[in-house]
């Protein structure tokens, strides 16, 4: 029986491990006039306009982030001179000195309206504060954003309440003031609902999340200053890892031995440079990406080619497990930070742990500051080294297996 089971296991492995490669290719048009949203398994899921957006409102997480279209051309901050008592009295006067506000590309929870974050209060959303005894967030912030057309306007996200966000936005002279609303329960299953100041409408332009694994499109990276760049994001629930350098990346399928992420910019837009003298994008070699989606598939894709005359990305893909019994991710681990924020001692993690972790903490860019290991034991409580770590906020990832888990950690000695 034993010997009957392993060559099944074999045959299955090697049927999966063998899937013919496909080649593939996403075009988002002249000037990069498109997004795409694309399903490993299933292809092409949803093409829109990249401009027809300013911000949007995210449906389906508590951490109820928005973002800015600033690859459009939008330009938003943070207005500095007064809370929302100022509402009436804007003053853009220095505005040029001004820090301007980014969505993060690192995490789709952390967009433009949320980086104004107090790291020191844990119902602190950016934009508003989460008050615990009605459920609501209450906007404490206001904006200025200038719009792609060259129009200023004052913005305020006034409310979250009953799975409805309330904002309202106007001319900086008090005149032509409206107050929309964005409901959760227009873009149930989608990641974002999405509205546009210049025509005053809502917009649903994404397919439902659970359709789509990757979206090409342009975005703001930082490089290391804020810069639009061509390439591709992933999904909330896509886990992805960069393997480099391979000797063969057409026959190397060895992801087991590599961990996955959820950082959404790991395939990202650095995998092509433009080189001058060839006048044309050179993709960089040696390189493949492992994606597990979200039915926990793994895939192998490699970029191949890029023009930019029409914003054409071309790749190939291989499926390389499929989620019916092989290689199938704990879905239970799980680890909370106390105290956090932490004032003063130690910090502590309890971890459901099924196997050996590895802890970093890393800054809100992606250094890794401090690397610990520990030992695989059920639900236990250990000691986080947050030793040299001065006061702010950082990420802390937790590698387990083929896992990634992260949160964010307030340090305010």
């Amino acid at each position: 029986m034993k010997k009957l089971l392993t060559s099944l296991t074999l045959l299955l492995v090697a049927t999966f491990s063998f899937a013919q490669a496909v080649n593939d290719s996403v075009m988002l048009g002249a000037q990069y006039a498109n997004q795409v949203w694309y399903s490993l398994a299933n292809d092409k899921q949803g093409t829109s306009a990249k401009n027809n957006w300013d911000i949007a409102f995210e449906i389906n997480s508590i951490t109820s982030s928005i973002l800015l279209n600033s690859a459009n051309g939008n330009t938003l901050w943070v207005y500095p001179k007064s809370d929302i008592t100022g509402w009436s009295t804007i003053d853009t006067t220095g505005i040029t000195t001004w820090p301007k506000l980014y969505n993060s590309d690192l995490a789709w929870e952390m967009g433009a309206f949320n980086v104004n974050i107090d790291p020191f209060d844990a119902a602190d959303l950016g934009w508003g504060v989460y008050n615990t005894s009605n459920h609501q967030v209450v906007g404490d912030s206001l904006y200025v954003i200038k719009l792609s057309n060259g129009a200023y306007k004052k913005l305020w996200i006034e409310k979250l309440a009953n799975s409805t966000y309330t904002f309202k936005y106007g001319n900086l002279d008090n005149t032509a003031e409206e107050t929309k609303t964005i409901a959760k329960a227009d873009f149930t299953g989608k990641n974002f609902g999405y509205f546009s100041i210049q025509n005053g409408t809502q917009v649903n332009r994404e397919p439902l999340a659970a359709n789509w694994d990757l979206t090409f499109t342009q975005y703001t990276a930082f490089v290391p200053v804020a810069y639009t760049v061509s390439g591709v994001l992933t999904n909330k629930t896509t886990g992805t890892v960069k393997v480099y350098p391979v000797n063969d990346p057409s026959t190397y399928k060895d992801y087991a031995s590599q961990t996955f992420g959820s950082t959404i910019n790991t395939l990202g837009w650095g995998w092509k440079t433009y080189n001058m003298t060839l006048g044309a994008y050179v993709i960089e070699d040696s390189t493949v990406y492992f994606i597990k989606d979200g039915n926990d598939d793994v895939w192998k894709l490699i970029f191949t080619g890029f023009a930019s005359s029409n914003g054409k990305f071309v790749f190939s893909k291989e499926k390389l497990t499929s989620s019916v019994g092989i290689n199938a991710p704990v879905k239970n681990n799980f680890f909370t930070l106390y105290p956090n924020p932490a004032s003063a001692g130690a910090v502590s993690i309890v971890m459901d742990m099924a196997a050996d972790a590895t802890v970093n903490i890393m800054d809100m860019g992606g250094k890794v500051l401090n690397t610990q290991t520990l030992q695989g034991n059920g639900l236990s409580t250990h000691a986080l080294n947050t030793q040299g770590l001065a006061n702010g906020l950082y990420m802390v990832q937790v590698a387990m297996g083929n896992q990634v888990f992260t949160q964010k950690l307030a340090i305010n000695q």
